[in-house]
């Protein structure tokens, strides 16, 4: 399974890491939690399909005019 940092998804997207915990937060980014949810603080990563997919949707809706 290939995964993406939150830094590596923020130098792909241009978006600051606060953007991207926001987007996460809110649920409109999936993502996992490396610790299995042991310990303070989650080890946050991304699977690249699911970041594909989200280009994809978004790609598609700029070409539909939505």
């Amino acid at each position: 399974m290939n995964l993406l940092s939150r830094k590596q998804l923020k130098k792909r997207w241009g978006l600051s890491l606060r953007t991207l915990d926001r987007l996460r937060d809110y649920g409109h980014l999936p993502w996992i939690d490396l610790t299995g949810g042991r310990g303070s603080r989650p080890i946050v990563r991304f699977r690249v399909t699911d970041i594909e997919k989200l280009e994809k949707d978004c790609l598609q809706k700029l070409g539909e005019g939505k």
